[in-house]
Protein backbone atom coordinates (compact mmCIF):
# COMPACT_ATOMS: atom_id res chain seq x y z
CA UNK A 1 0.00 0.00 0.00
CA UNK A 2 1.17 3.30 -0.90
CA UNK A 3 0.46 6.55 0.53
CA UNK A 4 1.50 9.87 -1.26
CA UNK A 5 1.28 13.66 0.60
CA UNK A 6 1.63 17.27 -0.47
CA UNK A 7 3.55 19.41 1.22
CA UNK A 8 4.47 22.95 1.44
CA UNK A 9 7.12 24.54 -0.22
CA UNK A 10 9.32 27.52 -1.37
CA UNK A 11 7.95 30.58 0.47
CA UNK A 12 5.57 28.42 2.29
CA UNK A 13 7.60 25.46 3.22
CA UNK A 14 10.88 27.11 5.11
CA UNK A 15 10.29 30.71 5.23
CA UNK A 16 11.52 31.77 8.57
CA UNK A 17 11.09 35.26 9.87
CA UNK A 18 11.58 36.72 13.59
CA UNK A 19 7.92 37.74 14.41
CA UNK A 20 6.95 34.10 13.24
CA UNK A 21 9.18 32.49 15.76
CA UNK A 22 7.84 35.04 17.99
CA UNK A 23 4.77 34.19 17.92
CA UNK A 24 5.10 30.16 17.76
CA UNK A 25 5.18 28.13 21.41
CA UNK A 26 9.12 26.55 20.63
CA UNK A 27 9.89 30.20 19.35
CA UNK A 28 11.26 28.96 15.76
CA UNK A 29 9.79 29.05 12.21
CA UNK A 30 10.38 27.62 9.07
CA UNK A 31 10.50 23.53 8.16
CA UNK A 32 6.90 23.71 7.41
CA UNK A 33 6.70 21.83 4.70
CA UNK A 34 8.22 18.72 7.18
CA UNK A 35 6.08 19.69 9.58
CA UNK A 36 2.96 18.82 6.99
CA UNK A 37 5.12 15.74 6.43
CA UNK A 38 4.73 14.63 10.38
CA UNK A 39 1.30 15.48 9.98
CA UNK A 40 0.92 12.80 7.29
CA UNK A 41 2.62 10.39 9.22
CA UNK A 42 0.51 11.16 12.00
CA UNK A 43 -2.78 10.45 9.78
CA UNK A 44 -1.04 7.52 8.76
CA UNK A 45 -0.65 6.01 11.96
CA UNK A 46 -4.69 6.79 13.10
CA UNK A 47 -6.02 5.72 9.87
CA UNK A 48 -4.20 3.53 7.40
CA UNK A 49 -5.77 0.41 9.43
CA UNK A 50 -9.18 1.38 8.09
CA UNK A 51 -7.86 1.06 4.44
CA UNK A 52 -5.96 -2.74 5.34
CA UNK A 53 -2.45 -1.21 6.48
CA UNK A 54 -0.37 -1.59 9.19
CA UNK A 55 0.45 1.32 11.01
CA UNK A 56 2.80 -0.34 12.95
CA UNK A 57 4.88 -1.91 9.74
CA UNK A 58 5.01 1.85 7.65
CA UNK A 59 8.56 2.68 5.37
CA UNK A 60 8.84 6.23 4.54
CA UNK A 61 10.95 6.75 1.21
CA UNK A 62 11.98 9.27 -1.22
CA UNK A 63 14.22 10.42 -4.14
CA UNK A 64 16.36 13.65 -4.04
CA UNK A 65 14.40 16.30 -2.12
CA UNK A 66 12.46 13.57 -0.94
CA UNK A 67 15.37 11.52 0.16
CA UNK A 68 16.71 14.44 2.06
CA UNK A 69 13.03 14.40 3.54
CA UNK A 70 13.75 10.82 4.91
CA UNK A 71 17.39 11.80 6.40
CA UNK A 72 15.75 14.80 8.28
CA UNK A 73 12.51 12.71 9.45
CA UNK A 74 14.73 9.91 10.62
CA UNK A 75 16.66 12.88 13.01
CA UNK A 76 13.92 14.49 13.79
CA UNK A 77 12.26 13.87 17.24
CA UNK A 78 8.78 14.47 16.18
CA UNK A 79 8.61 11.60 13.75
CA UNK A 80 9.84 9.03 16.36
CA UNK A 81 7.63 5.60 16.48
CA UNK A 82 5.87 6.94 13.47
CA UNK A 83 7.86 4.65 10.99
CA UNK A 84 9.58 1.42 10.81
CA UNK A 85 12.00 1.46 7.53
CA UNK A 86 13.53 4.03 5.39
CA UNK A 87 14.48 4.16 1.84
CA UNK A 88 16.90 7.84 0.43
CA UNK A 89 17.44 7.53 -2.82
CA UNK A 90 20.20 10.15 -3.72
CA UNK A 91 20.38 13.11 -1.08
CA UNK A 92 20.64 14.15 2.50
CA UNK A 93 20.50 16.75 4.44
CA UNK A 94 23.98 17.13 4.94
CA UNK A 95 26.62 19.62 3.82
CA UNK A 96 26.95 20.68 1.20
CA UNK A 97 23.50 18.80 0.57
CA UNK A 98 20.90 21.24 1.76
CA UNK A 99 22.37 21.25 5.52
CA UNK A 100 20.69 23.37 7.66
CA UNK A 101 21.07 26.58 9.15
CA UNK A 102 20.62 28.45 12.52
CA UNK A 103 17.42 29.57 13.51
CA UNK A 104 19.25 33.92 13.19
CA UNK A 105 20.73 32.92 9.62
CA UNK A 106 17.10 31.65 8.76
CA UNK A 107 14.86 34.41 10.00
CA UNK A 108 17.89 36.75 9.24
CA UNK A 109 17.23 35.50 5.69
CA UNK A 110 13.71 35.76 5.60
CA UNK A 111 13.63 39.36 7.09
CA UNK A 112 15.77 40.60 4.60
CA UNK A 113 13.65 38.97 1.83
CA UNK A 114 10.24 40.64 2.98
CA UNK A 115 12.09 43.60 3.35
CA UNK A 116 13.35 43.85 -0.33
CA UNK A 117 10.02 43.00 -1.59
CA UNK A 118 8.58 45.99 0.43
CA UNK A 119 6.26 43.53 3.04
CA UNK A 120 9.19 43.58 5.69
CA UNK A 121 6.07 42.79 8.58
CA UNK A 122 4.34 39.28 9.30
CA UNK A 123 1.10 41.89 8.99
CA UNK A 124 1.61 42.67 5.82
CA UNK A 125 2.68 39.31 4.47
CA UNK A 126 -0.52 38.01 6.02
CA UNK A 127 -2.68 40.19 4.01
CA UNK A 128 -1.13 39.32 0.53
CA UNK A 129 -3.13 36.83 -1.33
CA UNK A 130 -0.87 33.14 -1.78
CA UNK A 131 -0.64 34.44 -5.49
CA UNK A 132 0.96 37.32 -4.40
CA UNK A 133 3.36 35.60 -2.27
CA UNK A 134 4.18 32.88 -4.65
CA UNK A 135 4.92 35.94 -7.39
CA UNK A 136 7.06 37.84 -5.43
CA UNK A 137 9.25 34.69 -4.53
CA UNK A 138 9.17 33.61 -7.74
CA UNK A 139 10.56 36.85 -8.55
CA UNK A 140 13.44 37.07 -6.74
CA UNK A 141 14.75 34.27 -8.44
CA UNK A 142 15.53 32.10 -5.09
CA UNK A 143 15.93 28.63 -4.92
CA UNK A 144 13.94 27.61 -1.62
CA UNK A 145 14.47 29.01 1.82
CA UNK A 146 16.80 26.59 3.92
CA UNK A 147 16.16 24.50 6.11
CA UNK A 148 16.54 25.41 10.03
CA UNK A 149 17.79 24.40 13.11
CA UNK A 150 14.21 25.96 15.08
CA UNK A 151 14.82 23.57 18.04
CA UNK A 152 11.47 21.57 17.45
CA UNK A 153 11.66 19.65 14.62
CA UNK A 154 15.56 19.94 13.72
CA UNK A 155 17.14 20.36 17.36
CA UNK A 156 20.64 19.63 15.80
CA UNK A 157 22.37 18.87 12.63
CA UNK A 158 22.16 15.02 11.67
CA UNK A 159 25.77 14.24 11.91
CA UNK A 160 25.11 15.35 15.53
CA UNK A 161 22.02 13.67 15.90
CA UNK A 162 23.27 10.45 14.55
CA UNK A 163 26.59 10.26 16.26
CA UNK A 164 24.18 10.32 19.68
CA UNK A 165 22.45 7.56 18.61
CA UNK A 166 19.33 9.69 18.67
CA UNK A 167 18.03 9.29 15.24
CA UNK A 168 14.77 6.54 14.22
CA UNK A 169 16.47 3.11 14.76
CA UNK A 170 15.31 1.30 11.65
CA UNK A 171 16.26 -0.70 9.05
CA UNK A 172 17.60 1.85 6.22
CA UNK A 173 17.92 1.07 2.82
CA UNK A 174 19.57 3.89 0.28
CA UNK A 175 22.04 4.68 -2.50
CA UNK A 176 22.44 6.92 -5.70
CA UNK A 177 23.49 7.02 -9.26
CA UNK A 178 26.12 6.59 -10.88
CA UNK A 179 26.18 9.31 -13.04
CA UNK A 180 24.32 11.82 -10.62
CA UNK A 181 25.11 14.71 -12.79
CA UNK A 182 27.47 15.28 -15.78
CA UNK A 183 30.92 16.15 -15.08
CA UNK A 184 30.59 19.04 -16.99
CA UNK A 185 29.23 20.83 -13.78
CA UNK A 186 32.80 20.33 -12.23
CA UNK A 187 34.19 21.22 -15.50
CA UNK A 188 32.78 24.33 -16.50
CA UNK A 189 32.92 23.92 -19.78
CA UNK A 190 36.06 23.23 -20.02
CA UNK A 191 37.17 20.16 -22.31
CA UNK A 192 37.88 16.75 -20.79
CA UNK A 193 41.93 17.40 -20.47
CA UNK A 194 43.74 15.68 -18.15
CA UNK A 195 45.49 19.75 -17.84
CA UNK A 196 42.22 21.18 -17.36
CA UNK A 197 41.11 18.29 -15.00
CA UNK A 198 44.38 19.31 -13.22
CA UNK A 199 43.86 23.06 -13.07
CA UNK A 200 39.78 22.43 -11.96
CA UNK A 201 41.22 20.27 -9.19
CA UNK A 202 43.85 22.86 -7.99
CA UNK A 203 41.37 25.65 -8.20
CA UNK A 204 38.77 23.80 -6.45
CA UNK A 205 41.34 22.36 -3.88
CA UNK A 206 44.77 24.20 -2.99
CA UNK A 207 45.19 22.77 -0.57
CA UNK A 208 44.66 19.33 -1.16
CA UNK A 209 44.83 18.74 -5.30
CA UNK A 210 47.12 15.91 -4.71
CA UNK A 211 44.92 13.77 -2.73
CA UNK A 212 41.73 14.48 -4.84
CA UNK A 213 44.21 13.72 -7.97
CA UNK A 214 45.28 10.42 -6.54
CA UNK A 215 41.56 9.74 -5.60
CA UNK A 216 40.30 10.42 -9.29
CA UNK A 217 41.89 9.02 -12.09
CA UNK A 218 42.53 11.35 -14.85
CA UNK A 219 45.00 10.28 -17.48
CA UNK A 220 43.06 9.84 -20.17
CA UNK A 221 40.03 11.97 -21.98
CA UNK A 222 38.21 9.12 -20.85
CA UNK A 223 39.13 8.94 -17.42
CA UNK A 224 38.95 12.32 -17.27
CA UNK A 225 35.03 12.43 -18.11
CA UNK A 226 34.55 9.63 -15.48
CA UNK A 227 36.34 11.33 -12.86
CA UNK A 228 35.03 14.50 -13.69
CA UNK A 229 31.24 13.02 -13.71
CA UNK A 230 32.16 11.19 -10.15
CA UNK A 231 33.57 14.25 -8.58
CA UNK A 232 30.92 16.76 -9.70
CA UNK A 233 28.36 13.89 -7.82
CA UNK A 234 29.85 13.76 -4.80
CA UNK A 235 30.15 17.00 -4.30
CA UNK A 236 26.27 17.48 -6.01
CA UNK A 237 24.88 14.61 -3.21
CA UNK A 238 26.91 11.26 -3.43
CA UNK A 239 28.88 12.33 -0.37
CA UNK A 240 25.36 13.75 1.40
CA UNK A 241 24.07 10.01 0.71
CA UNK A 242 26.81 8.48 1.77
CA UNK A 243 27.40 10.26 4.81
CA UNK A 244 24.09 9.40 5.84
CA UNK A 245 24.69 6.01 5.09
CA UNK A 246 28.13 6.10 7.37
CA UNK A 247 26.38 7.64 10.13
CA UNK A 248 23.80 5.11 10.63
CA UNK A 249 25.69 1.88 10.09
CA UNK A 250 28.38 2.91 12.95
CA UNK A 251 25.09 4.56 15.13
CA UNK A 252 22.67 1.94 14.74
CA UNK A 253 22.38 -1.93 15.33
CA UNK A 254 19.51 -1.69 12.48
CA UNK A 255 20.69 -3.01 8.83
CA UNK A 256 21.44 -0.19 6.37
CA UNK A 257 21.75 -1.61 2.96
CA UNK A 258 23.34 0.44 0.00
CA UNK A 259 22.96 0.66 -3.62
CA UNK A 260 24.69 2.15 -6.82
CA UNK A 261 21.93 2.05 -9.50
CA UNK A 262 24.16 1.82 -12.77
CA UNK A 263 21.69 1.19 -15.41
CA UNK A 264 21.97 3.47 -18.42
CA UNK A 265 18.88 4.79 -19.68
CA UNK A 266 17.74 3.54 -23.53
CA UNK A 267 17.34 6.62 -25.89
CA UNK A 268 14.41 8.31 -26.21
CA UNK A 269 11.64 7.72 -28.62
CA UNK A 270 11.39 11.35 -29.72
CA UNK A 271 14.86 13.03 -30.36
CA UNK A 272 13.19 16.31 -30.05
CA UNK A 273 13.20 15.95 -26.18
CA UNK A 274 15.77 15.67 -23.66
CA UNK A 275 15.79 14.27 -19.95
CA UNK A 276 15.09 16.50 -17.24
CA UNK A 277 17.34 16.84 -13.82
CA UNK A 278 14.74 15.25 -11.85
CA UNK A 279 13.38 13.09 -14.36
CA UNK A 280 10.41 13.87 -17.32
CA UNK A 281 11.33 15.41 -20.22
CA UNK A 282 11.76 19.02 -21.69
CA UNK A 283 12.18 20.29 -25.48
CA UNK A 284 15.27 20.66 -26.69
CA UNK A 285 14.85 23.47 -28.94
CA UNK A 286 17.68 23.95 -31.10
CA UNK A 287 19.99 22.93 -28.13
CA UNK A 288 23.50 21.16 -29.18
CA UNK A 289 23.53 17.16 -28.93
CA UNK A 290 24.31 16.24 -25.28
CA UNK A 291 27.29 13.97 -24.75
CA UNK A 292 26.65 10.33 -24.83
CA UNK A 293 26.19 9.25 -20.69
CA UNK A 294 28.85 7.43 -18.87
CA UNK A 295 26.17 6.28 -16.30
CA UNK A 296 22.73 6.83 -14.44
CA UNK A 297 21.63 10.09 -14.27
CA UNK A 298 20.03 11.44 -11.65
CA UNK A 299 16.24 10.49 -10.72
CA UNK A 300 16.20 8.36 -13.46
CA UNK A 301 15.62 4.87 -11.44
CA UNK A 302 12.15 6.30 -10.07
CA UNK A 303 10.25 4.43 -12.44
CA UNK A 304 12.49 1.19 -12.20
CA UNK A 305 11.73 1.46 -8.74
CA UNK A 306 8.52 1.96 -9.13
CA UNK A 307 7.79 -0.60 -11.79
CA UNK A 308 6.16 2.09 -13.91
CA UNK A 309 8.25 1.45 -17.43
CA UNK A 310 4.88 0.58 -18.86
CA UNK A 311 3.33 3.94 -18.31
CA UNK A 312 6.48 6.11 -19.58
CA UNK A 313 6.35 6.22 -23.58
CA UNK A 314 9.27 8.80 -23.70
CA UNK A 315 12.09 6.16 -23.58
CA UNK A 316 12.49 2.88 -26.10
CA UNK A 317 12.89 0.34 -22.62
CA UNK A 318 14.18 -2.71 -23.65
CA UNK A 319 13.67 -6.01 -21.91
CA UNK A 320 16.89 -5.10 -19.75
CA UNK A 321 15.43 -2.17 -18.86
CA UNK A 322 12.00 -4.09 -17.63
CA UNK A 323 14.90 -6.93 -16.11
CA UNK A 324 16.33 -4.55 -13.89
CA UNK A 325 12.80 -2.36 -12.75
CA UNK A 326 11.78 -6.03 -11.37
CA UNK A 327 15.22 -6.66 -9.67
CA UNK A 328 14.95 -2.90 -7.87
CA UNK A 329 11.34 -3.30 -7.34
CA UNK A 330 11.30 -6.51 -5.58
CA UNK A 331 14.48 -5.36 -3.58
CA UNK A 332 12.11 -2.54 -2.12
CA UNK A 333 9.16 -4.34 -1.88
CA UNK A 334 10.65 -6.70 0.16
CA UNK A 335 12.83 -4.36 2.53
CA UNK A 336 9.51 -2.63 2.99
CA UNK A 337 7.70 -6.18 4.14
CA UNK A 338 10.75 -6.57 6.18
CA UNK A 339 13.32 -4.73 6.66
CA UNK A 340 15.54 -6.82 4.55
CA UNK A 341 15.42 -6.44 0.86
CA UNK A 342 16.45 -9.81 -0.23
CA UNK A 343 14.56 -12.93 -1.07
CA UNK A 344 12.38 -13.66 -4.35
CA UNK A 345 15.97 -15.72 -5.75
CA UNK A 346 17.57 -12.05 -6.29
CA UNK A 347 20.83 -11.75 -6.16
CA UNK A 348 22.12 -11.86 -2.47
CA UNK A 349 22.40 -8.07 -1.03
CA UNK A 350 24.27 -7.99 2.59
CA UNK A 351 24.03 -5.47 4.81
CA UNK A 352 27.25 -3.20 5.75
CA UNK A 353 28.67 -3.40 9.32
CA UNK A 354 29.73 -1.08 11.16
CA UNK A 355 33.83 -0.08 10.92
CA UNK A 356 34.00 -1.85 7.57
CA UNK A 357 36.65 -0.12 5.55
CA UNK A 358 35.08 -1.68 2.14
CA UNK A 359 31.21 -1.97 3.09
CA UNK A 360 29.00 -3.99 0.27
CA UNK A 361 27.58 -1.91 -2.04
CA UNK A 362 24.60 -3.30 -4.32
CA UNK A 363 25.58 -2.59 -7.93
CA UNK A 364 21.93 -2.39 -9.85
CA UNK A 365 22.05 -3.22 -13.26
CA UNK A 366 21.15 -5.62 -16.01
CA UNK A 367 23.63 -8.40 -13.55
CA UNK A 368 23.18 -6.80 -10.64
CA UNK A 369 25.70 -8.05 -7.52
CA UNK A 370 26.81 -6.94 -4.40
CA UNK A 371 30.60 -6.01 -4.28
CA UNK A 372 32.95 -4.64 -1.87
CA UNK A 373 33.63 -0.57 -2.26
CA UNK A 374 36.21 0.69 -3.64
CA UNK A 375 36.17 3.79 -3.53
CA UNK A 376 35.60 4.41 0.58
CA UNK A 377 38.86 6.61 0.68
CA UNK A 378 37.07 9.05 -1.83
CA UNK A 379 34.42 9.75 0.64
CA UNK A 380 36.78 9.45 3.36
CA UNK A 381 38.91 12.44 1.93
CA UNK A 382 34.99 14.50 1.21
CA UNK A 383 34.16 13.80 5.18
CA UNK A 384 37.02 15.46 6.11
CA UNK A 385 36.82 18.80 4.60
CA UNK A 386 33.09 19.02 4.78
CA UNK A 387 32.71 18.07 8.50
CA UNK A 388 34.93 21.05 8.57
CA UNK A 389 32.62 23.75 7.63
Amino acid sequence: MVVTCNYRLNIFGNFAHPELSAESPYKGSGNYGYLDQVAALQWVKRNIAKFGGNPNQVTIAGESAGSIAVSYQMGSPLSKGLFHGAIGESGAGINPTMAPVTLAEAEKQGADFAKSAGVPNLKQLRAMSTRELYEIYNESKRFGFPVVLDGHFLPKTLPQIFEAKQQAQVPLLLGWNSAEIPGMAFMLGQPYTTEKFIERVKKEYPNDADKVLALYPHTTEKEVELSATQLASDRFISYSTWKWFDLHRNNSSQPVYRYLYSKVRPPLVDQSLASGLAGGTVKKEGAPKAPEPVGAPHACEIEYCMGNLHLIKDYAWTADDYKVSDTMSNFFANFIKAGNPNGDKLPEWPAAKAGDKQPPVMIIDVNSRAEKSTIEPRYDFLDASYMKK
